[in-house]
C-alpha cells in the first residue's frame, strides 16, 4: 500500500514537473519595438505575432515616431515588465548600443530586425538582408540596359539599409571595369561620376511615396526627359511615388530603366507589364520569420545562427514567376508558407550567417 502510494506521488510529481516544464516553454513575453509607423516594420511584426501566437508566447508592442529616446524609453519599459527577450527595430546604430548594455545588464536578450545593429554585449541575434548584394543585382541590370545617366532615390541618406543598395549599385559597376569616377567618394553629390555612369540627380525618399515623388518631379524639372536613362529607387513604397511623379510628367516609364526592392505583390504587376524593369523580393515578413526561429531556437537552448542574411529573389520583366516569390501580406505569406511554397527554414544554406557578427 505504502509503495502504491509512493509510486501514485511520484507520478503526480513528475506529471506536475513535465507540466511546469511545458509552461515554462512556452510562456513567454517578447517586447517588440519598431522605430516608426512603417508597413515594413508593420508587416514584420503582423508575422512574427502570429508566429509567436503558435508557440504560446505573449508579444507586447511599442512603435516610435524616429527618435532615440522612443526606443530607449520602450527598451527600459520592457525591462521593467520583465520580458523574456526583447525584438527591435533600431533607430541607429548609436541608440542601440544604449539599449544593448540596458539589455545585457538586466540578462535579457535583445534581438534585432532590418537595420545592422552593432555587435555588442546584449545581441541576442539579427536578421536582415544583404543590401549590398542587393544594390548589386540592380546594379547588373542598369548595365544590361545600358544606364549611364541615373537618378538614384536613396530612402534616408547614410542609413545602412540605404548606403548598402548604392554602395552595391556602384560596386557592380566598378566591379565591370566600367569609369564611374569618384562616384564611391561623392555619395550623394549629384553630377558625380564617370564616363560609364553618372549620377545626375541624387535625392532621399525617406522611405516613403510622397517625398520620392518629389524628388522626381525636381529631377524631371532639373534634367527634363533626356537627361537620365534610369532610376534607381530603394524600395516599393518610393517606387510608386516616382511613378507618380512620371505620370504627372506625361512620360512613360517602360522607356526608362527602373529598379526597385521590397518585392512587394504591386511590384509583381509592374515588372510582369514593364512598367519597371526589375525589383529584389525582401520581405519583412520572412525577415520576421527568421527572428522568430533564432528567439524559439534560444529559448530552447539550442545552437542558431546568430546573425543572417535572409535570402533574396530578384525578378525581372522577361523572367518573373510569381509562383516562387514570397508575399508581403501577412495572410497570404502565412498560406504560402504553410503550404511549403517557399523556404523558411533558417538552417536552410540558402539564409547565410553574417560575417560581420
Amino acid at each position: 500500500m505504502k509503495r502504491t502510494a509512493l509510486k501514485l506521488m511520484t507520478a503526480v510529481a513528475i506529471g506536475t514537473m513535465a507540466f511546469a516544464t511545458g509552461v515554462m516553454a512556452e510562456d513567454k513575453v517578447i517586447g517588440y519595438y519598431m522605430d516608426a509607423s512603417d508597413d515594413f516594420y508593420k508587416a514584420g511584426y503582423e508575422v512574427f505575432k502570429t508566429l509567436a501566437e503558435r508557440e504560446g508566447w505573449t508579444v507586447l508592442d511599442v512603435v516610435g515616431q524616429g527618435t532615440a529616446p522612443e526606443q530607449i524609453s520602450a527598451v527600459e519599459n520592457f525591462i521593467t515588465q520583465g520580458v523574456d527577450a526583447l525584438l527591435v527595430v533600431q533607430n541607429s546604430p548609436e541608440t542601440t548600443s544604449r539599449t544593448l548594455k540596458l539589455a545585457s545588464d538586466a540578462g535579457i536578450p535583445e534581438f534585432h530586425l532590418t537595420h545592422n545593429p552593432p555587435n555588442e554585449p546584449g545581441l541576442g541575434g539579427f536578421a536582415g538582408y544583404d543590401w549590398v548584394y542587393i544594390g548589386e543585382v540592380a546594379g547588373e541590370s542598369a548595365m544590361k540596359h545600358d544606364v549611364t545617366k541615373l537618378v538614384m532615390i536613396e530612402g534616408k541618406l547614410g542609413q545602412g539599409t540605404a548606403s548598402g543598395q548604392t554602395e552595391g549599385f556602384l560596386k557592380s559597376y566598378a566591379a565591370a571595369g566600367k569609369d564611374i569616377g569618384n562616384l564611391a567618394e561623392n555619395v550623394g553629390v549629384k553630377g558625380a561620376g564617370g564616363t560609364d555612369l553618372q549620377v545626375v540627380f541624387w535625392g532621399s525618399g525617406g522611405w516613403f511615396a510622397d517625398p520620392a515623388k518629389k524628388v522626381m518631379q525636381d529631377a524631371i524639372t532639373s534634367l527634363g526627359p533626356d537627361g537620365f536613362d534610369g532610376v534607381y529607387v530603394h524600395n516599393d513604397e518610393m517606387a510608386a511615388g516616382v511613378l507618380q511623379a512620371f505620370e504627372e510628367a506625361g512620360l512613360n516609364p517602360s522607356d526608362y530603366w527602373i529598379g526597385a526592392s521590397n518585392g512587394k505583390e504591386k511590384s509583381w504587376d509592374w515588372v510582369e507589364k514593364g512598367i519597371t524593369t526589375m525589383d529584389v523580393n525582401e520581405t519583412a515578413t520572412l525577415e520576421a520569420d527568421i527572428a522568430s526561429q533564432q528567439i524559439k531556437a534560444y529559448f530552447a537552448g539550442e545552437p542558431y545562427k546568430k546573425a543572417v542574411f535572409v535570402s533574396v529573389i530578384p525578378f525581372y520583366t522577361d523572367t518573373i514567376d510569381r509562383s516562387k516569390l514570397v508575399p508581403f501580406f501577412h495572410d497570404d505569406y502565412m498560406a504560402k508558407r504553410d503550404a511549403g511554397a517557399f523556404v523558411y527554414d533558417i538552417n536552410d544554406p540558402s539564409f547565410r550567417e553574417n560575417p560581420d557578427y
